[in-house]
C-alpha cells in the first residue's frame, strides 16, 4: 500500500494515540519527508489537519525530519490559511528554531519573518500568534526593521491581547531588552 493510500483510507483523528500511530507509520516506513507533504496536500481538508498535527508531533522529537525538504516544507507551509494548520506550522517552525537558529537560509528566514508578522497582524488564532512572536525574536538579527517592529508590534498588543499573548510579549520584550543591554 503507497503512503497516499494509508493515509487516506486510514483515517487518523486529532488524538494523541491517533497522531502517534500516524507518526510512528512515517518513522516505520520511513518516509521522507517531501513525500510525506505531497501526501498533505493529496488527502481531503480534515485528513490534512490531522496530518500538520502529526508531523507538529514528529519534528518536535525528531527534529532534523523536514532539513532535507525545508523549501517544499516552506512553499506550501507558509501558504496555509487554515488556523489549526497555522498553529501546527508556527510551532514546528519554533521547535526547528529553538533548536537551531541557523537551519534556514536567509532567504527563508524572510519568508518566515514576512508570515510571521502578517499571522500576527491579519486575525490569527492566539496560539499562532504567540509562536509566531517567538519565531520573530529567533529571527530578530536577521533584519534590522524586525527588532524595531516586534517590539512596536507587542507593546501596540499588549492591551488588546488574550492572556497568552500577553504573558509570551512581556518575555520576548524583556529578552529583547536583555539583549539590548548585553550589546
Amino acid at each position: 500500500m503507497d503512503v497516499i493510500t494509508y493515509f487516506s483510507t486510514n483515517q487518523h483523528n486529532l488524538s494523541t494515540n491517533s497522531r502517534t500511530l500516524a507518526m510512528n507509520y512515517i518513522l516505520n516506513e520511513q518516509i521522507a519527508a517531501a513525500a510525506f507533504l505531497n501526501v498533505i496536500y493529496s488527502v481531503d481538508a480534515k485528513q490534512k489537519i490531522v496530518l500538520y498535527h502529526a508531523l507538529d508531533m514528529l519534528v518536535e522529537r525528531h527534529i532534523d525530519y523536514l532539513d532535507q525538504a525545508l523549501d517544499l516544507y516552506l512553499q506550501r507551509a507558509l501558504a496555509e490559511t487554515h488556523e489549526s494548520n497555522k498553529r501546527c506550522i508556527s510551532r514546528t517552525i519554533f521547535h526547528q528554531l529553538k533548536n537551531n537558529k541557523n537551519l534556514y537560509n536567509t532567504a527563508q528566514k524572510k519568508q518566515i519573518i514576512h508570515t510571521m508578522f502578517d499571522w500576527i497582524i491579519l486575525p490569527s488564532a492566539v496560539a499562532t500568534r504567540v509562536n509566531a512572536i517567538h519565531i520573530l525574536y529567533f529571527l530578530v538579527d536577521e533584519e534590522d526593521w524586525v527588532k524595531e517592529q516586534l517590539i512596536a508590534l507587542i507593546e501596540q498588543n499588549l492591551l488588546l491581547q488574550e492572556p497568552s499573548f500577553l504573558s509570551r510579549g512581556r518575555k520576548i520584550l524583556k529578552l529583547l531588552q536583555k539583549k539590548k543591554t548585553r550589546i
